[in-house]
């Protein structure tokens, strides 16, 4: 295998199309695994080698990163890469979760290096065995069978790929590689620590299974792809069923009712995880909708999620609402004039304004959203208000979708769609709905006149200065 790392490796990068144009961020802990990586990276052909950025997290955990931050700032010194460093501060550390607090920590800092150097590849170092270990954690856990699908080989986030391309490779062959290569790593001395459930799996448990069947790892991989296409594949036949069930704000019964149990099983579990949140519906409570909506006898009825949700079946049509209580004050937006060059708060979504071509878009945060529009394609003055779901965005050849099928297809809870923002003109013709979709305009864009930009910003964003 120490022969046929490099080629199978090369083998397995060539999907992704790599160029020396390209910028790859490489999450390297200085562990075994992410020195190969780093290795295996530097060793390909020059006319596949993209520029390579270290990222390096020093958690402050143990008294060796230090030296791991120096040896990694040394290293790439040596070898001519580019890296960046964070340093995570004992007094940030959280008295519980730290293993949680630490993972965030690690993948905002990557996204955020990858960001600053406009990478198109995240690399990280997962292993076959790492596949093992937390797929049988999840078994263990118990739980949905979404649950289960462990470590994805590569996922696509806002502007990045994130991929992990030692999934194929045990931890054996990787060590096997390392020595041969004489690279130098540094081993986490809590990784043998057997009162981690991790470190009992992966020493005491994994060894046992491929004792039994040296194809374990193999076969781990193997479920986990079937496993993955089984679940998109239900997903994308969820969505199109939940699409044909809805009805005003809500679903209908009798069209519902209609689907094989298996299916009615199903369609309940998406449209709780998509209108309370993944996991926020019980297994019990949906044992219990299922049964009123069953119900022949009983037309309407009322189970109650939580505090703030209930699930109400009324007649032809059942769906997840906000408890009376809340449906008294619901978020609802003044409608509000903007003013030019200006931006206008939001309460709960962001803040939103119009301004003229001179304004600095390079002080925009790249989370913010732009629309830009020439003069003759704006009928002032624009104001944002509540949108109605009969409102409607313009489509290319005159076609038109509602405002209620954006924010279904969007999967906006029913209870936030009464107060989704929307940008209209002096005619109240819809212009954005901020954040989720832009209106087609039939006017065409104008190069010759007064341009503006409108700017969304969601929460949570840095202040522009």
């Amino acid at each position: 295998m120490n022969g046929s790392l490099q080629r199978e490796f090369n083998l397995t990068l060539r999907k992704y199309n790599l160029k020396p144009t390209d910028t790859v961020v490489v999450g390297v802990s200085t562990g075994v695994d992410s020195m190969v990586l780093l290795t295996l990276l530097e060793e390909l052909p020059s006319r596949r080698r993209p520029k390579i950025v270290v990222a390096h997290v020093n958690h402050k955990l143990r008294a060796q990163s230090t030296q791991e931050q120096a040896f990694i700032e040394k290293y790439t010194q040596t070898h001519n890469l580019r890296v960046k460093i964070k340093v995570w501060s004992v007094n940030q550390h959280p008295k519980t979760g730290i293993e949680n607090a630490a993972r965030k920590i690690r993948y905002d800092f990557f996204a955020e290096v990858a960001r600053k150097f406009q990478a198109r590849f995240l690399f990280t170092a997962h292993q076959a065995d790492d596949q093992a270990e937390t797929f049988l954690m999840k078994l263990v856990r118990g739980g949905a069978l979404q649950q289960l699908q462990g470590i994805d080989s590569r996922k696509l986030t806002k502007n990045t790929m994130v991929v992990r391309p030692l999934l194929p490779f045990s931890k054996e062959a990787i060590r096997q590689f390392a020595t041969r290569k004489q690279l130098k790593w540094y081993e986490d001395q809590t990784n043998t620590d057997e009162s981690f459930t991790r470190n009992r799996m992966r020493h005491q448990i994994v060894p046992r299974l491929k004792q039994e069947n040296a194809q374990f790892l193999k076969h781990v991989q193997d479920y986990e792809t079937q496993l993955q296409l089984l679940i998109r594949a239900t997903e994308q036949r969820e969505e199109q069923l939940t699409k044909e069930l809805v009805f005003d704000d809500g679903y209908r019964t009798e069209r519902f009712l209609e689907l094989s149990t298996e299916w009615q099983n199903l369609t309940i579990q998406y449209i709780s995880d998509h209108e309370v949140g993944e996991g926020k519906v019980s297994k019990q409570q949906q044992e219990e909708i299922l049964r009123l909506l069953g119900n022949l006898q009983k037309p309407t009825g009322k189970l109650q999620i939580n505090a703030q949700m209930d699930f109400i079946k009324d007649y032809q049509k059942f769906g997840f609402f906000l408890t009376t209580e809340l449906q008294k004050k619901p978020l609802i937006i003044s409608d509000s004039m903007l003013i030019l060059n200006q931006w206008h708060s939001i309460e709960g979504y962001g803040k939103v304004g119009v301004f003229e071509t001179d304004y600095d878009a390079k002080k925009l945060d790249d989370l913010c959203q732009v629309m830009q529009l020439s003069e003759n394609q704006l009928n002032f003055p624009l104001t944002v208000r509540s949108a109605n779901p009969h409102d409607k965005l313009g489509l290319k050849n005159t076609h038109q979708k509602s405002v209620r099928r954006v924010l279904m297809d969007a999967k906006v809870p029913s209870w936030q769609r009464v107060s989704w923002p929307l940008l209209v003109d002096k005619n109240e013709q819809p212009l954005w709905l901020l954040g989720l979709r832009k209106s087609w305009l039939q006017t065409p864009f104008d190069g010759d006149v007064q341009k503006y930009f409108i700017i969304w910003k969601p929460n949570n964003l840095e202040e522009l200065n």
